[in-house]
């Protein structure tokens, strides 16, 4: 259901995604693991009135009330309203954090960043749930990232009232029109496939929809920002990115090295995302990502999350709701505004930038952003340019 600007919050209102063009001639962890996360690298009335023609038909009967509207009419008009959307976020790893020990949490309701009963408080937002391995689970990653698609599919069952995995567009704008969350699969890091092509199509076959190549180590198809290295994609992984536009599946350039990047921006036939990336001119730090990257990750028509972890914010040790609009202003900046998102990277930290606490503070961020660059900005951020990217290419 459409909200009335006039009773709504500014959150409310800036919500409202912004009709696709489209265009067809033409995208805490334990200390051990908090650290593998993210340590060190440091996770629109014309000039006057026409006159008016009488009103005959259908469209006099609109304004009168007379029931003339076909069923199909309006269920045609339905089946294009543009869905209303929570948000949309694109990195969340609250999966692989529930499933620490120390916290052994279910997903509807926790002590954690995410959680079912706190998603729903947005109504319909699309959360894109990362299957991330920590070291020691990498020897058996296969398994692993199994047994994480199994953890959310149970946990969906349980609610099917309120969430479903999201395979498809039409699936998120069901879900949305339905009031209820869509869960996306994403792979962060190809370990997963632990060197077999076929386990791709498992894996896509399981309704993983996104993958990176890399976190940051190196693995079989490439190396991660943390190693240091100046090699890129190894023959494997140019395999599988292949093998990634093929089925569909949209890649992730999060956490690949420089070289990498620029071997994936190349032989990517298809725009791609960086789900959770920041400005490295405005916060020098490897993860980020440089002018030029987020450039070409505009001009290939993908989509760039902001992430909140607060190294990616700022170099200081206090990071304010300000660092995250000096991000925003330079994405701005650089012409990049509809291709910027929300990539929180939630549960893959502890500690929040001030102002924020958890995925219920996206209303606090919503309402900030608007105030400071507008509710047109603030809803493009929020939700708008993913779900223009996903109309072309989920």
């Amino acid at each position: 259901m459409l909200l009335s600007t006039a009773s709504c919050s500014i959150y409310e209102a800036v919500l409202r995604p912004v009709a696709p063009e489209i265009n067809v001639s033409d995208d805490s962890l334990e200390s051990q693991d908090e650290a593998e996360v993210h340590a060190g690298f440091d996770k629109e009335t014309p000039a006057h009135e026409p006159e008016m023609e009488p009103k005959t038909g259908t469209e006099a009967g609109r304004e009168t009330g007379t029931a003339t509207e076909t069923d199909t009419e309006m269920q045609a008009k339905d089946e294009v309203t543009p869905p209303v959307f929570g948000f949309i976020d694109a990195h969340a790893d609250t999966l692989s954090r529930a499933r620490l020990p120390q916290h052994n949490a279910g997903l509807y309701s926790n002590n954690l960043h995410v959680d079912f009963r706190r998603l729903h408080e947005f109504g319909a937002p699309v959360q894109v749930f990362v299957l991330w391995c920590a070291d020691r689970f990498v020897a058996d990653a296969f398994d692993y990232t199994n047994s994480l698609i199994d953890f959310l599919e149970s946990e969906v069952g349980k609610h099917s009232d309120i969430i479903e995995i999201a395979l498809s567009l039409e699936d998120l704008e069901r879900n949305a029109r339905n009031n209820k969350i869509s869960a996306v699969l994403s792979i962060e890091g190809g370990e997963a496939l632990m060197g077999k092509l076929e386990n791709l199509d498992h894996f896509y076959n399981r309704g993983v929809r996104i993958m990176s190549l890399t976190w940051n180590r190196e693995n079989e198809l490439g190396y991660g920002q943390a190693t240091g290295s100046d090699e890129g994609l190894k023959p494997f992984g140019v395999e599988v990115l292949q093998r990634m536009e093929e089925l569909g599946i949209i890649l992730d350039v999060s956490h690949l090295n420089r070289t990498g990047f620029w071997d994936a921006h190349r032989l990517s036939t298809r725009p791609y995302m960086a789900s959770h990336s920041n400005a490295s001119s405005v916060t020098p730090h490897n993860r980020n990502l440089t002018d030029d990257q987020i450039r070409a990750v505009a001009d290939s028509g993908g989509v760039i999350g902001i992430a909140l972890y607060p190294p990616f914010l700022s170099r200081s040790g206090n990071v304010s709701m300000g660092d995250i609009m000096s991000h925003i202003r330079h994405f701005i900046d650089l012409g990049a505004g509809d291709n910027l998102g929300l990539g929180g990277d939630l549960d893959g930290f502890n500690t929040m930038p001030a102002g924020l606490t958890c995925v219920s503070s996206y209303k606090v961020l919503a309402e900030e952003i608007a105030n400071v660059f507008g509710n047109d900005a603030s809803s493009k951020i929020m939700s708008g340019n993913f779900y223009n990217f996903f109309v072309r290419y989920f």
